[in-house]
């Protein structure tokens, strides 16, 4: 029988889905950043063979301190990098393959970026993560149930020699290798890996805590909710609608993910449910994941385009992963960085100004907000997720006009009026649907 979404038993089932603690801990970063770095910024790759030698990674040292530095200054939260992409070559000393920084002439044979940028992050107060390719276009033991033995083995290194980790990346590549044949990935034993190592952090994309948004292009759902069928974890599911070969599109291949709408009330009746929060992840470029010269002379993404991203994201209950990735010299571009400094600060100028709130009141699902009179723009709210994700539309009356019309709420809802309200000294946030009571956590106007 079909359950009554609109029945207080539904949505007590529904509202009694909260999140861990690491993913509370992991949406409070707001904007982090990617770096893919490696054989490919070499030989302009977006996808490396495997075959590649060594020899083309041609520095003999990089200046991580001032990729921290300047990811800081951009407003960033913490960095995740390619420790390994599907290429196999290894950022890091890894025992297990030969096919690593090692081989280089880096730091004269001796170098570990992986641990270098994280001694960076930790010296400027940035998180670390590690992105880590389970398609290893490299290793000979690949599409064996040897490789699992050997990808653990490689997890467990990252896992034990470099500190705290707050995010392990993994994308669902699952090409195949020399040997012709894919491999299955034993995800279960990965993950319980780094719950035992690392569990404070977050396993995202084909993981149990964060999902991918639907696109990487920057593009939000009008709703973005956290709890949603648990049938979304499946990593079989993931890993088939991630790229599988190099410039291929896979925007359509996950209807499950990239549906105009995901988690409403319909898709959640008669399914286990789960809560698993959406992550934005774009390149600082319109396309391309590795730094190439004409990526960067022609298709940096504009300031404009980055500070929208952040409110379809940071402010639509999401998370914003940006990837900027370093060029041929070692070093991040500094159009890149630019643009990026400019789109925060334009970020910040909208909340410079803060209204002084005299009092809150509520009145059954409508919140009244006093304040000290001033010209109101813009509008923060954030639900208190402990006791769920519970509202689905909310308006915004100032003056006694509708000045804001909203759904999904979460972590995180920034709302920016198309007009300014003059001279306003009380609005009132009105829940027009909602999921059991609302319990708001903060509002804040400016």
């Amino acid at each position: 029988m079909r359950e009554d979404i609109n029945s207080t038993e539904f949505l007590s089932r529904v509202t009694a889905v909260v999140p861990e603690k690491r993913q509370m801990d992991f949406q409070k970063l707001g904007y982090y950043n990617f770096i893919h770095f490696g054989l490919n910024t070499f030989t302009k790759k977006e996808w490396g063979s495997g075959k590649v030698s060594p020899d083309v990674f041609t520095l003999a040292d990089i200046d991580t301190d001032k990729w921290a530095r300047e990811l800081k200054n951009t407003g960033s939260t913490g960095v995740i990098l390619t420790a390994k992409h599907h290429d196999g070559f290894c950022l890091f000393p890894s025992k297990y393959t030969d096919y690593t920084i090692t081989a280089t002439k880096y730091r004269n044979g001796k170098g570990d970026i992986v641990k270098q940028l994280a001694d960076s992050c930790k010296k400027f107060d940035l998180k670390f993560g590690i992105y880590l390719s389970p398609w290893d276009r490299h290793e000979s033991t690949y599409g064996t149930d040897a490789y699992n033995d050997f990808f653990c083995n490689q997890l467990r290194e990252l896992c034990t020699n470099y500190g705290d980790i707050f995010c392990f990346w993994f994308d669902g590549a699952c090409g195949e290798g020399e040997n012709g044949k894919k491999q299955n990935y034993d995800w279960n034993r990965y993950f319980e890996i780094i719950r035992r190592l690392q569990p404070d952090a977050v396993i995202t994309n084909c993981g149990p805590d964060v999902r991918w948004i639907g696109n990487e292009f920057g593009k939000p759902r009008k709703s973005e909710f956290s709890v949603v069928p648990k049938n979304l974890q499946d990593n079989l599911k993931i890993a088939e609608m991630s790229q599988q070969k190099e410039g291929a599109t896979v925007m359509l291949k996950a209807p499950s993910f990239t549906d105009k709408s995901l988690g409403e009330r319909e898709q959640l009746a008669g399914q286990e449910l789960c809560w698993y929060p959406a992550e934005m992840n774009i390149p600082v470029t319109y396309f391309g994941w590795f730094w190439r010269p004409l990526f960067e002379i022609f298709f940096t993404r504009s300031v404009r385009n980055l500070e929208n991203c952040f409110y379809n994201s940071v402010g639509s209950n999401a998370t914003l992963l940006v990837n900027v990735p370093p060029n041929d010299k070692g070093e991040l571009p500094q159009k890149f960085i630019n643009r990026l400094v400019k789109a925060r600060k334009r970020i910040e100028r909208r909340f410079i100004s803060k209204a002084e709130i005299i009092g809150i009141t509520q009145n059954k699902n409508d919140f009244v907000v006093k304040i000290k009179p001033q010209t109101v723009k813009t509008i923060v709210l954030s639900e208190d997720i402990t006791k769920s994700q519970r509202i689905e539309e909310f308006s915004i009356i100032a003056n006694g006009k509708t000045v804001y019309s909203g759904t999904a709420v979460g972590f995180k809802k920034i709302c920016i009026l198309k007009r300014s309200v003059k001279n306003c000294s009380k609005l009132i946030i009105r829940m027009d649907k909602c999921r059991l009571q609302p319990y708001i956590k903060d509002i804040h106007i400016y």
